[in-house]
């Protein structure tokens, strides 16, 4: 994997939602292959531990359905869940 390099504000905002002691969701949203799993994954190295998702890029024929049965499939691996439905 190569150097990670900058980021250094959006590691600090991260780091700041950690601080909160809250339980927190983020979604990271973007354009493809800036860099938001890496970014995710080098905070989690910080924290020694991250869940990252990745979603169904919206291509033809890729309808809603499909991106939520994907992001279920992925918690049911990523956690151990089973049966999660994708219905809404």
């Amino acid at each position: 994997m190569r150097k990670f390099i900058g980021r250094k504000r959006e590691l600090a905002q991260l780091k700041k939602l950690l601080d909160k002691k809250l339980a927190s969701l983020i979604v990271l949203k973007g354009r493809r292959r800036i860099g938001k799993s890496r970014l995710l994954l080098e905070f989690g190295k910080t924290v020694g531990r991250a869940h990252v998702l990745t979603g169904l890029a919206p291509d033809k024929g890729v309808t809603a359905q499909d991106q939520r049965k994907e992001f279920a499939r992925q918690l049911g691996v990523e956690f151990g869940l089973r049966g999660i439905k994708t219905d809404d």
